[in-house]
């Protein structure tokens, strides 16, 4: 019995199919770059209706969402700073995977701080972890998603890490962490897929040109037009040329407008 393929399968036949109409393509979003970003721009993009391409030199997940920490963070590292609306976003984000788009992906992650590294280091972490306490309770969806940061006993400390010095307590906040970074990246490259995004893994962008993005598959050249161009490469090294009006975004993301004289639309 042959099954027939889902929307967002991303199979060798629908590879191919991609790949014939890449030629002289004209698309409103070119996408370079395969992680998590990428495939998150990709999927936006798509279900606001756009034509979009993601455009990735090796694999989905590669590079810097492969070797990522797997943490899905609540922002404690923006409250150092004081950034407390990144802080809310980081939350808000974080129970929207944990309650909606990837609970099966994401799970509750314990941390414990115990008081052999000294009074002092736990009273930050409990002070760090009350603050992100507060700020998830103030996001939707964030009550509920996690326990609350709190004191534990010595018995407690010595059952949860028995090779701590025991005879002290702790303090246990918490965090989300992803079972696997990879399934996640795929996760939303098939649903950007499904929405009608074309992702073409293996295709090396060797230039963007204004409106021009120069791509290379299978020792193939190829040129498409862009009504806007995101790289997303993160922080390894793109090996291509860029145009000189290129705007940082945050998490190493770029966003290059073509040229209006220049500016195409899809056919």
């Amino acid at each position: 019995m042959v099954t027939a393929s889902l929307p967002g399968t991303l199979s060798p036949a629908r590879r191919a199919s991609d790949l014939a109409e890449l030629a002289r393509s004209d698309v409103d979003v070119v996408v370079v770059g395969g992680g998590v970003t990428g495939a998150g721009v990709a999927l936006d993009a798509a279900t606001r209706g756009l034509s979009v391409i993601l455009l990735e030199r090796t694999d989905l997940a590669a590079g810097t969402s492969r070797w990522s920490s797997k943490l899905v963070h609540g922002g404690l590292r923006y409250l150092a700073h004081g950034e407390i609306g990144l802080a809310r976003e980081s939350a808000r984000e974080r129970a929207v995977l944990m309650g909606a788009t990837a609970p099966h992906l994401v799970r509750r992650l314990p941390f414990l701080v115990p008081d052999v590294a000294g009074r002092d280091v736990t009273a930050l972490a409990a002070a760090g972890g009350r603050l992100g306490d507060a700020v998830r309770l103030s996001v939707p969806g964030g009550r509920g998603s996690l326990p609350s940061t709190r004191r534990v006993s010595p018995d407690e400390v010595s059952r949860l890490v028995p090779g701590v010095r025991p005879g002290r307590g702790g303090v246990v906040f918490w965090d989300g962490q992803l079972v696997d970074d990879a399934r996640l990246v795929v996760g939303l490259a098939r649903t950007a897929a499904a929405y009608g995004a074309r992702i073409l893994t293996g295709a090396a962008v060797t230039a963007v040109d204004g409106a021009d993005v120069h791509v290379r598959v299978d020792d193939e050249a190829f040129v498409l037009g862009a009504g806007v161009v995101v790289n997303a490469t993160g922080c390894g090294r793109s090996g291509w040329r860029r145009p000189s009006g290129w705007c940082p975004r945050a998490g190493r993301t770029w966003s290059c407008p073509a040229p209006r004289s220049a500016r195409r639309r899809p056919r």
